[in-house]
């Protein structure tokens, strides 16, 4: 029997552009980390677990040629064997072992995805829903611009065994998926203003905050502030813009051009509002001791120089509604569309008399899944 857990985190994964898991693990640039406090912090083959490499080791040959049957058509192994050996991958490259309890769990996950993928996949197609090449072309490259540089977008998809033929042709997959729930689910799916205060009134302790500053920053980063040419060449420029910046340049032009925080420079510079605590402790204690309007001098923290500039302060309190219900309203949304999809999966298992192997490698009848636990207990 297939558990499906957390089951909407896989159809999300469809959705945003692959039937597999498309996750971009690239290391970028300094974005807005130069200033952010760091934080510290189914199918039962036969496996066992080696804690000298790490790598779990499934018996492939188990694995039976059809895992499923979806409205009478059978369903190769192909998906699942590759999903594994990804799994496998990761698991080596991360070097942290984990229990064979786990790794079950995420080999069922796996197989619930695959199926569930291909599942609306047959939905779509039954439905008529195409996706232009252009639109799949675009998203190809947003995602390659995504990684920073060519050599990780390739590396990327080696380690996926994509070619950007196969992998082209996932996107499209999952556009089609994303364009059906779009048109039978997400699109149906309505909350009200009057539903995000019902929330806001029943979750308080989410909407106390701290005291809050919004600022915006220019970083003359030195990658290695112990070295003293780093060093000195990085302040030397920060000197260069804050004398520019009293000379009268406007501070988010001057941010967009110069600014080594390419994610906030990008906004000119603007942090939105933040707590003293989210921020490392120079930075955050210089922006909090500053009136609003104000300009900063160098201020040195383990990123390089920075030059801040404090629009408005926010004391200590609740968080007033008008300021979250947007963002409540998109939250609940997505509660409410998770729980949807979840449901309309359910009912195609049953229009399309879905059959997944269970752990006697069997094909068997799939009960409706049982839903976790309500969602609606949000993070905001």
């Amino acid at each position: 029997m297939v558990v499906r857990v957390a089951a909407v985190i896989a159809v999300l994964a469809l959705i945003g552009g692959s039937i597999f898991f498309v996750k971009m693990s690239q290391t970028k640039g300094p974005d807005t980390a130069g200033i952010h406090q760091p934080v510290e912090g189914g199918a039962n083959s036969k496996l066992s677990f080696d804690l000298e490499d790490t790598v779990p080791k499934i018996d492939f040959e188990s694995i039976p040629d059809i895992i499923a049957e979806i409205d009478g058509k059978p369903l190769p192994k192909d998906d699942y064997v590759k999903e594994l050996k990804v799994f496998q991958e990761m698991v080596k490259k991360n070097n942290q072992p984990i229990g064979q309890e786990h790794t079950q769990q995420i080999m069922d996950q796996i197989l619930t995805k695959i199926v569930d993928g291909h599942v609306l996949l047959e939905k779509a197609k039954k439905e008529g829903i195409t996706v232009d090449p252009a639109d799949a072309a675009s998203s190809l490259e947003k995602m390659r611009a995504g990684f920073g540089d060519e050599a990780r977008f390739k590396d990327f998809m080696d380690s996926r065994g994509f070619t950007e033929e196969s992998l082209m042709n996932e996107m499209k997959k999952g556009m089609q998926i994303r364009a059906l729930l779009d048109q039978d689910v997400v699109g149906k799916v309505a909350v009200t203003e009057g539903d995000a205060m019902q929330f806001y009134n029943g979750n308080p302790e989410k909407f106390e905050s701290k005291e809050r500053v919004h600022a915006s920053h220019i970083l003359a980063m030195a990658n290695n502030p112990q070295d003293a040419e780093q060093d000195k060449t990085a302040k030397a420029k920060a000197e260069a813009i804050l004398k520019k910046l009293k000379g009268g340049a406007d501070f988010a032009e001057t941010a967009k051009a110069e600014s080594d925080d390419k994610g906030s420079g990008a906004n000119g510079g603007d942090l939105g509002f933040f707590a003293q605590a989210d921020m490392v402790p120079e930075f955050g204690e210089k922006a909090f001791s500053m009136n609003p309007g104000e300009l900063s001098d160098l201020v040195k923290t383990q990123f390089g120089y920075h030059i801040i500039l404090v629009h408005e302060k926010k004391v200590a309190g609740k968080i007033p509604f008008e300021e979250v219900r947007d963002n409540i309203i998109q939250r609940l949304k997505t509660s409410k569309s998770n729980d949807a999809i979840f449901d309309y999966i359910n009912a195609l298992y049953v229009e399309m008399a879905v059959k997944v192997i269970d752990k006697d490698k069997q094909l068997a009848a799939i009960k409706p899944k049982v839903k976790a636990p309500a969602g609606h207990d949000m993070p905001m």
